[in-house]
């Protein structure tokens, strides 16, 4: 089961997952991180979950967060992107409500790839939402993942209007392309 098909399966509040950051070259939009931590608790993890660093299936990143993440292809699991990294990703962002309604062709609002042009953010530093600096903070060189980010760590009760609802969950594919720590 897939992980947009697993999240279809939660019947909580109208979360999306989202991540408005543009691949390669700064807008000079910085996304606001959302420090909000009551959980949805439809988001909870499952019984599936394991150390962060271990993804063999859908799992949490950690146990407070509430986000969900599956491994599509397995990075170097050597090479760990630390705070103050400068990362460089691919990603395509949905609603989670996109997920329920279009599961078979959904609809990303927001993707690096249909742009043709990676996205680079610095690790831990607010310039993407909080569930997007967690999840890339698990993941190892070379990795894709499917991500469930939970609406306090994405846009919060207010969204993102016109393009994320109020309490959306959002929902990420993203790959680890590379990083490089600026000293």
């Amino acid at each position: 089961m897939s992980l947009f098909d697993r999240l279809a399966l939660f019947q909580g509040g109208n979360n999306n997952l989202q991540t408005n950051i543009n691949n390669g070259k700064s807008t000079g939009e910085e996304n606001e991180p959302v420090r909000n931590n009551s959980l949805d608790p439809s988001l909870q993890p499952t019984s599936n979950t394991t150390s962060s660093h271990s993804h063999a299936g859908l799992q949490a990143i950690d146990p407070k967060s509430g986000i969900l993440i599956k491994t599509l292809k397995p990075g170097d699991v050597t090479n760990y992107p630390r705070k103050g990294d400068t990362c460089t990703i691919h990603y395509e962002a949905f609603t989670e409500k996109e997920i329920q309604t279009r599961r078979n062709n959904p609809v990303s609002f927001d993707s690096s790839r249909s742009r043709a042009q990676v996205f680079r953010f610095r690790l831990g530093a607010g310039q993407v939402i909080d569930g997007m600096d967690l999840a890339v903070s698990k993941m190892s060189l070379g990795e894709e993942v499917e991500v469930a980010i939970p609406h306090p760590y994405a846009y919060g009760v207010a969204g993102y209007p016109p393009v994320v609802p109020p309490r959306t969950t959002l929902i990420f594919r993203i790959e680890l392309i590379q990083f490089s720590t600026v000293l």
